[in-house]
This record gives C-alpha cells, structure tokens and sequence, in this order.
C-alpha cells in the first residue's frame, strides 16, 4: 500500500449502486428488505459514513442522496424501489463516480458497491473501457475500494475485466435467500472495512481494501 500522512480518523463514504432494472421485480421485497437492513447497521456503527445511492434502469438514474449523512437517509419501499426496464450498468456507474469524486476529499476512504442481477445491456454514454480506465485512475488515489455483486452471470471474469480485485468480488443467488445473504455479508463486510479503514490511517498507509470480502473470513 501507499504511505499516506492522513489522521487517524476518517469518514467512511459508501456508494451503493442498486440495479432496480425489471429483472430485479421478483426479489424486490427481498432486496427493500435487505438492503434497509444494511443501511439499519450503518447508522448504528460508531463510525461516520456519508452515503450514496443510485438507483437504475433504462428509464433513467436516480440518486435521491448524495454525500448525506446515513442518518438521514431513508429506508426504501414499494414506492421508492420500482424495478423496471433494462441495465444501462456502465452509465450508472461512471456518472454515480464521478460525481462522488467531485465531492471526495483526502481523509475520507471511498467504497462503491455495484449490485445487479444481470449484465449490462443498454448503456448509451459510456462503454467498459470507460469503466475500466475510472476505476483505474481513482484506485491510484489510494483512498478509493470498488466492489461487485453479481447474480446471474460470472461475477469474477464480469468485474476482473473491469480491474475490480478478486478479494472484492461476491456472486449472489437471485433468490429470496441469496438475496438476504448477500446483503448479510455486504453489512459484515462494511463493518469490517471502516474498522480497517480507521486503523490504516493510524498506521500512514492506504485507505482502500482488495479483499473486502474476504475479510469476513478472518
């Protein structure tokens, strides 16, 4: 890792990019479910977060928070989470990032999360290789973690071809359970990075993770 001169306290800032395209219709209550789960173990951690969310499909982004406090952000429901229409994942993506960056400064450790239930299939602004080369430019920062859930395709060979790490790599079932599970080790696994996080900055080293997931194993 790269050395640092940053404090010992950091603001851990999660990005979560939720697929809400019409394949996600038949786990939606397991996804409100488990993603306000999550957010519910967010706001009880000692830790600060700041907290994005972008919503997708063919229809358009929605990010109704960006940079908020997680405590003041919202539980979703069967109004606020409508799955619908296709997968336009690298628009999401990209235009999610790089808004974020525009706010990121040097003492805050960044995650974004990328949850979907399919592959890519009708992004219209930007294409892989863009993804590829924002993912490449931030993780230099060494402030920035990308991490991927994918259900229904090959997560590992999906998101290494984006340059996304092994360690930070999940493949979900999309059903009721593997739906819950999934978020389950997402909590875990958040949880575990900000503790990461706040000690690596006590140290001078990097804040960023290549076994995020991995490190519910230890």
């Amino acid at each position: 890792m790269k050395k640092t001169t940053r404090t010992s306290k950091v603001t851990t800032v999660v990005n979560f990019i939720l697929d809400e395209s019409g394949s996600m219709e038949p786990i939606k209550e397991a996804t409100i479910a488990g993603f306000n789960k999550y957010l519910k173990g967010l706001k009880q951690q000692k830790e600060k977060f700041l907290f994005t969310l972008t919503k997708f499909d063919s229809t358009g982004l929605r990010t109704p928070y960006l940079m908020t406090d997680v405590k003041k952000v919202e539980p979703l429901d069967n109004v606020t989470y409508t799955p619908g229409a296709n997968t336009p994942l690298y628009d999401a993506v990209v235009e999610t990032v790089e808004k974020v960056a525009a706010e990121i400064t040097g003492d805050q450790a960044v995650l974004v999360a990328i949850m979907s239930d399919g592959e890519e299939n009708s992004s219209v602004k930007h294409d892989e290789k863009c993804l590829q080369e924002l993912i490449q430019k931030l993780e230099k920062r060494g402030n920035w973690t990308f991490v991927f859930m994918g259900a229904n395709q090959d997560s590992w060979a999906t998101a290494s071809n984006w340059g996304i790490a092994k360690g930070n790599i999940a493949n979900w079932q999309a059903t009721r359970q593997g739906t819950g599970e999934v978020f389950g080790i997402m909590a875990m696994s958040t949880s575990n990075f900000s503790q990461t996080m706040q000690d690596n900055a006590a140290k001078g080293v990097a804040l960023n993770a290549s076994n995020f997931f991995d490190n519910t194993k230890k």
